[in-house]
């Protein structure tokens, strides 16, 4: 489909599509003017060469271990104090 072509009747029935049925005219517009520009820039992008290894990664890190301990709730009762 070529960017030129892609109307707000298109957008819309693309967003009923994925559930999003109660978008306003302007929310359709913006998703209109989004959608374009990431095809643009995904033509652009030189991809022919790319290989999976060239896949940007997230990575996440805590910063203390302390995070992965979870704490009892306050006021609530069961496996964090023994049921106590």
């Amino acid at each position: 489909m070529s960017d030129d072509n892609l109307s707000l009747d298109e957008i819309r029935r693309m967003a009923a599509e994925i559930g999003m049925t109660h978008l306003t005219d302007g929310h359709l517009q913006e998703l209109l003017r989004a959608t374009r520009t990431a095809r643009t820039r995904r033509a652009a992008l030189p991809f022919a060469n790319l290989t999976p290894a060239d896949e940007p990664a997230h990575v996440f890190r805590l910063e203390n271990d302390r995070a992965l301990t979870p704490s009892p709730s306050p006021g609530r009762r069961g496996e964090m104090d023994g049921g106590k």
